[in-house]
């Protein structure tokens, strides 16, 4: 989890942890993270790409104001 934490080598070591080793269910866990990874980046495209995301950065906003 540390490892993860760091910036880019954290990146670069889910995608090896993901491809590389004897261990399945690392391997597993890992390629599971990537999906959910994609699965956002792709819903936070579709929003951007509808119109939506001035809306949810107008809700954050006041969410994070009243805080």
């Amino acid at each position: 989890m540390f490892v993860m934490a760091l910036p880019c080598v954290g990146f670069i070591m889910i995608i090896v942890w993901a491809c590389v080793g004897e261990n399945e269910s690392r391997k597993n866990y890992f390629r599971a993270l990537i999906t959910w990874f994609v699965i956002m980046i792709v819903i936070c495209f579709a929003f951007m790409s509808l119109g939506f995301w001035p809306l949810i950065q107008q809700k954050v906003q006041i969410w994070m104001q009243h805080k």
